[in-house]
């Protein structure tokens, strides 16, 4: 599991300390990829989670308006966008779905024909729900819910990657890295160029002031979103209207 401190090593060790000195310290260094870079990656790598909202609840309801509720998130994280939602079975049964699966082999074939009836019905009835997102953190319910069973709407969406950085794959931790020393990089890039040229005596020896590690940086990190963008679609909005 990625952790913070694995990846201040890694931007550490590849920025040759001990040896070279660094304009920031642990804490501003960590600071700054869990703030930026975690938002960054997460528009390609956001983390999916679920929730519950109560529908009956007039403080989950956007005042004036029938078909909106507002999500919130359980840890407080930013909702980048809504995935789908789930309401009980009571629709489906209402449209002929058998309440149980088949018992024997032989009622394989009828349970399969009521279950593709039911759903099809359910997309020419009234009751075809569809849902939008609206930022920051509200779900549109179309058409407006006359009835639910039990009063509750499990959400899918996708949040913002957790601040510990838990929640990044297995597969993609090394990337994350990459695009967290990228970004340092260039961050430290730029604040060397204010110098303007020459070198720059410290205590733990001369700070090459010219140095091309700005566009070291951004060609790492142009990789890595190149490989995001391959394996992932972006979040986008169209507005139509």
């Amino acid at each position: 599991m990625l952790n913070q401190q694995r990846v201040l090593n890694y931007i550490k060790d590849n920025l040759a300390f001990d040896y070279m000195h660094l304009e920031w310290n642990d804490t501003k260094i960590v600071e700054y990829f869990t703030e930026h870079t975690r938002r960054e990656f997460s528009y390609y790598v956001p983390q999916k989670w679920r929730t519950v909202i109560n529908v009956t609840n007039t403080n989950t309801k956007v005042p004036g308006i029938a078909n909106e509720y507002y999500i919130e998130d359980p840890q407080g994280y930013e909702i980048l966008n809504v995935i789908d939602f789930y309401m009980d079975a009571g629709i489906l049964y209402l449209h002929g779905h058998p309440p149980i699966g088949p018992m024997s082999h032989g009622e394989i074939q009828g349970w399969a024909l009521q279950v593709e009836m039911a759903m099809e019905t359910k997309m020419f009835s009234s009751f075809d729900y569809t849902c939008e997102f609206k930022h920051p953190n509200i779900i549109r319910i179309s058409p407006a819910l006359t009835n639910t069973a039990t009063g509750y709407v499990t959400v899918e969406y996708e949040r913002i990657q957790p601040p510990d950085l838990s929640g990044i794959p297995n597969d993609l931790q090394l990337d994350f890295q990459k695009m967290a020393l990228g970004d340092i990089m260039m961050t430290i890039g730029r604040i060397r160029k204010r110098y303007g040229g020459g070198n720059l005596r410290t205590p733990f020896g001369d700070i090459p002031l010219e140095s091309d590690i700005y566009e070291e940086g951004k060609e790492l990190k142009r990789e890595v979103i190149e490989k995001l963008e391959r394996l992932f679609v972006p979040n986008v909005r169209v507005d139509f209207g």
